[in-house]
């Protein structure tokens, strides 16, 4: 190795080069702060909150619900991450709670930032095959963890509206039109992810009609990337369906996460105070959880909160129904923005830090080799040269001399 190389290296700075990671991130942010302040802001339109002083008496008052709102709200969190940790174990063979915390956090991010909340799924994908995990895995987790999400929530959410008992006319038919909405997306992937004939011919007359309006350039290219991606879907489920076990416990958790869910207002209703039933508690929010589903503003942002007073304005006081709306989608919306961006800082923190110690290795590792290599020059004897006024040559440099 060169002797001039190390010196050069670590005094010559490097160009900067422009950020794209540092300002896709900033741009995020920014738009994740002007959808909760557009959130706020339609929240704030309604009603005539008072600085919430009566509110919060309240939730310290009866600080046994209020405990235990935050416990449930917890498990609700930990219940989605338990999912992907079941989900990895079933691919990889191992337990990765930490990555199953990541891909949570910044997949419900960037669906909180994106139309119907599912944005997230290919954002995930990038974390998982960044991590590591094969390709098949990463991209069928989050997009498997997805349909079946739909297919439990809407099988219990179809059996709750058939068989409640509540007399609950507000918003009655929003609900029921959600219902409908919602069932789109688990039959078209139920379609595509066991009916492979069928999904082929799908997919081959959307690329033919892409390719008449202009939008597919290369029609076989995109054939065989679809045909991929159904193959990868088809392996991922059959993994799930194949491991019976596994496949129970997601169920219990898609169905605790659920639950976990349509009880934060009851509970938190009781916290503050407020004299209502369970059932009927568990019924109506599922009436404005479906209602809400089809609302294309990232989080359903204004049609939520419309909801919401339509639902329980007739009951509650206006003051007091703005600061429980306001906690709900703390626990439901606002929580995973804050939470996904802090979870991107430590990744971005975390990245520069092992990159400088990476960089720092691979120097000290060039500066021992230079260092020895400097050495090991110093020490070898310098080759003896004849002087003129000496007048001894060797006996080559005789032998030369003579044949000359």
């Amino acid at each position: 190795m060169d002797q001039k190389v190390i010196p050069i290296l670590i005094g010559k700075k490097k160009a900067k080069k422009w950020n794209f990671g540092m300002v896709s991130r900033a741009a995020v942010l920014i738009v994740s702060f002007f959808v909760v302040g557009y959130a706020l802001t339609v929240s704030l339109s309604k009603g005539k909150p008072d600085s919430g002083g009566d509110f919060f008496r309240l939730l310290f008052e009866n600080s046994g619900y209020s405990l235990l709102l935050l416990a449930v709200f917890l498990g609700m969190v930990l219940a989605e991450v338990a999912r992907f940790t079941v989900f990895l174990y079933v691919n990889q063979k191992k337990i990765r709670p930490i990555l199953a915390v990541r891909t949570v956090l910044i997949g419900r991010f960037y669906s909180a930032i994106t139309p119907f909340l599912n944005g997230g799924q290919s954002f995930q994908t990038n974390i998982l095959s960044k991590a590591k995990v094969n390709r098949v895995a990463s991209f069928s987790i989050p997009s498997v963890n997805v349909f079946l999400k739909l297919l439990i929530w809407n099988f219990i959410l179809l059996l709750f509206l058939i068989f409640n008992k509540q007399n609950i006319q507000e918003i009655k038919g929003w609900a029921y039109a959600g219902l409908v909405f919602s069932w789109i997306l688990p039959i078209l992937f139920f379609i595509f992810s066991l009916n492979e004939r069928l999904a082929k011919k799908i997919i081959a007359y959307v690329l033919k009609l892409g390719v008449r309006i202009r939008i597919v350039k290369k029609y076989d290219e995109a054939l065989a990337k679809s045909w991929r991606v159904l193959e990868d879907l088809h392996l991922s489920v059959s993994n799930i369906i194949k491991n019976l076990f596994a496949f129970l416990i997601l169920v219990i958790l898609y169905a605790a996460e659920f639950f976990a869910l349509m009880s934060l207002p009851y509970l938190l209703f009781r916290a503050a105070g407020e004299t209502v039933t369970y059932g009927h508690m568990l019924v109506s929010y599922m009436y404005v959880y479906l209602s809400a589903s089809y609302v294309p503003t990232p989080g359903a942002a204004g049609a939520y909160e419309v909801l919401f007073f339509a639902m329980y304005g007739g009951t509650v006081q206006s003051n007091m129904l703005y600061w429980l709306m306001i906690t709900i989608r703390f626990f439901t919306y606002f929580f995973y923005i804050f939470a996904g961006y802090f979870c991107q800082l430590i990744d971005l923190i975390v990245g520069r830090v092992r990159r400088k110690r990476e960089m720092k290795k691979i120097l000290s590792e060039h500066l021992e080799e230079w260092k020895e290599q400097t050495e090991s020059s110093e020490a070898l004897p310098l080759p003896s040269q004849p002087t003129e006024s000496s007048g001894s040559l060797t006996n080559t440099e005789s032998e030369i001399k003579v044949e000359n």
